[in-house]
């Protein structure tokens, strides 16, 4: 290897980010017209061919009409119809009742907790439980 130490110069200094371009440039023509590099130098040389194959790809030629287009419409039906669909079972389960108290149809759970007009009537029922008792247990 002819150009070793300049190779191994411009590498080192690639390495910590201090080439310029013109520097670059050389590095890279010197690894490429090298035959035989050492093991240390042979990763560098393929990443720098990997980036000239990378240059060198381009964007496919855009075809005068999209290959999708004819199913353009269906999709947007679909999504809409979809929506849609959503929509009204969403409208319908929150229509849907929690429960019902004293006939009157409550939606929201919170408000059926806080409904306390349904708890008067087991008052009655504790009353009636102590008069039931005291029919039941004689009293010594």
């Amino acid at each position: 290897m002819k150009n070793e130490a300049r190779i191994r110069a411009l590498a080192h200094r690639y390495e910590e980010c201090l080439t310029s371009e013109h520097e670059e440039q050389e590095l890279r023509a010197l690894l490429a017209e090298e035959e035989h590099l050492a093991d240390d130098l042979k990763g560098l040389a393929l990443m720098f061919s990997g980036l000239e194959a990378l240059q060198e790809e381009q964007m496919p030629v855009r075809l005068d009409r999209p290959l999708l287009s004819s199913r353009r419409g269906w999709w947007q039906w679909a999504v809409a119809a979809a929506a849609v669909v959503g929509l009204i079972l969403t409208v319908d389960y929150l229509q849907t009742p929690y429960c019902y108290i004293n006939g009157q149809a409550i939606y929201d759970s919170e408000e059926a907790l806080a409904y306390t007009d349904c708890l008067a009537q087991l008052e009655h029922l504790d009353y009636t439980m102590d008069l039931f008792d005291a029919l039941l247990i004689p009293n010594n």
